[in-house]
Formats: C-alpha cells, sequence, structure tokens
C-alpha cells in the first residue's frame, strides 16, 4: 500500500502511547506532567492531540471538565453533548473516538504525516502512528451470552455494541473464524424460506457449515441484545457500515 521511511519523534511516540491506555485507567493516574487547568489531562495532550485549552479545564464551556467528557466519550470542543464516535474533526474516516483510543491527533488527517489518512490507515490494517509500513492485528469478538460484538485494531477495542445472534433452533456457531468474503448487499431467504430480507447490507462471511453464516447488517428488527435471526449475526445498520469498512478478508472472528 505505501512506502514509509519517516519515524515518530520519542516525544510523540510517549503520547500516543499513554493515549491508547488513559481512557480505562483512573483520573488520578491519567494526569503526568504539567496539567494548568487541573482537568486530568496533561498541558502536552491538551496541546498536541485533543486541541483543547490547556488553561481551561471546561474548554468548551458547557459545565463538564475537558477529562470528564472524553472518559464519557463526549466531545470536549462541543457545547452540545455530541459523541465522539459520531465525530470525525478532521474528515480523515477514523471517528474521533478511535482518534482517541489510538492516540491520534484529533485535528490532523495525516497523522504520522506519510501522505495516508488515518482512517484509511486503519481500514487497510496500517499503523497510522508510523510512518513505517507496518501491519497491525484486526480481530472481531461475538459473545453470545452478552449479545455483544467487540472489534480490535491492534489489541485496542474501537467499538462495542449489542447484535443478536440466531435463536436457540439455529444458533449461531461458536468457534474461531476469520472473514472469508465481504459482500455489500445480499438478500436473505425468499423462495422456500418463511422470510424474505432483499438487499441486506455489510456482509461479512465467516463460515460455511451446510449454510452460509454472515454478520451482517439488519433493518427489518430493533431488538438487538437476543437472539434473532437464523444462524447469522445481526448488527445495527448504524454499526454495521463502520465495521463493514473496518474488516478485511483474513479478519479474525470470535465467537463464543
Amino acid at each position: 500500500m505505501k512506502n514509509k521511511n519517516k519515524k515518530f519523534s520519542g516525544l510523540i511516540f510517549a503520547m500516543v502511547f499513554f493515549m491508547a491506555f488513559f481512557i480505562s485507567i483512573p483520573k488520578a493516574l491519567a494526569a503526568e506532567g504539567p496539567d494548568t487547568d487541573q482537568d486530568g489531562l496533561p498541558d502536552a495532550v491538551e496541546i498536541s492531540l485533543y486541541h483543547t485549552d490547556p488553561n481551561q479545564a471546561d474548554t468548551d464551556g458547557d459545565g463538564q471538565d475537558d477529562y470528564t467528557e472524553i472518559y464519557n466519550g463526549f466531545s470536549p470542543l462541543k457545547a452540545e453533548p455530541i459523541k465522539l464516535s459520531s465525530l470525525d474533526s478532521d474528515n480523515d474516516g477514523a471517528p474521533d473516538s478511535w482518534e482517541i483510543r489510538l492516540g491520534l491527533d484529533l485535528l490532523k488527517a495525516d497523522t504520522d504525516g506519510d501522505g495516508y489518512a488515518d482512517g484509511v490507515e486503519v481500514n487497510n490494517g496500517y499503523d497510522p502512528k508510523s510512518a513505517e509500513p507496518k501491519k497491525l492485528a484486526k480481530e472481531i469478538k461475538v459473545s453470545l451470552a452478552e449479545q455483544k460484538l467487540a472489534y480490535y485494531f491492534n489489541g485496542v477495542e474501537l467499538e462495542k455494541f449489542l447484535i443478536s445472534s440466531g435463536v436457540k433452533s439455529m444458533p449461531t456457531p461458536a468457534g474461531n473464524f476469520s472473514v472469508l468474503d465481504k459482500v455489500s448487499s445480499k438478500n436473505y431467504g425468499g423462495r422456500g424460506f418463511d422470510f424474505y430480507y432483499p438487499d441486506t447490507k455489510w456482509n461479512l462471511h465467516f463460515a460455511t457449515k451446510g449454510l452460509r453464516y454472515y454478520i451482517h447488517g439488519a433493518y427489518w428488527h430493533n431488538k438487538f441484545g437476543q437472539p434473532m435471526s437464523h444462524g447469522c449475526v445481526n448488527v445495527s445498520y448504524g454499526n454495521m457500515e463502520r465495521l463493514y469498512n473496518f474488516a478485511q478478508v483474513g479478519t479474525s472472528v470470535e465467537i463464543s
């Protein structure tokens, strides 16, 4: 995909390493280094990654300090309550929630300056924090007990949401699989079946056991969080498009 020859400086590497773990650790431990406004975010991180004001604990003036907003998944730059997962401040194809979890620059489309936008690199499996052409692992994990799906980039959870697996009489197969094929639109059921779901978008084929099994968008119900399908993994359209673009043929799929 690319020919990279630049490297991150030690300072930027330290920042992004810190940010990759920041969101899951206590506030007291997150604030390392000078924190002028005492909002729990080091000044260097506010300036270089979030573009928040290191002298104002509440950059957008909405009554919530910057750390609290980020920790709870909201933008610290918007006074109205907007989820980071619904924003792409630099229009690079990676939502702000991904950028925070991966330690990327929210307002710089190409964090590592290699000529490729951060979202393009992630979706193609490359490290958006390194100018070297380094491939990183992708994983999709489905919990049948919790009826949830999470997906990961280099071990970092990017998204987690409710799904609907197969009902008891038509269970979703458990095991370790991989994405075998990507189908942008597919018809399910029809003649000989008691259902018909035409033009179903964003289908990830992961197993063939007599029938083909897919992780796919579902527009015909909104009962995610309980088994509903004929064996496939149903995902809301609001979540499936991004997962479809992220997944590649060969991406690991674990269903347990």
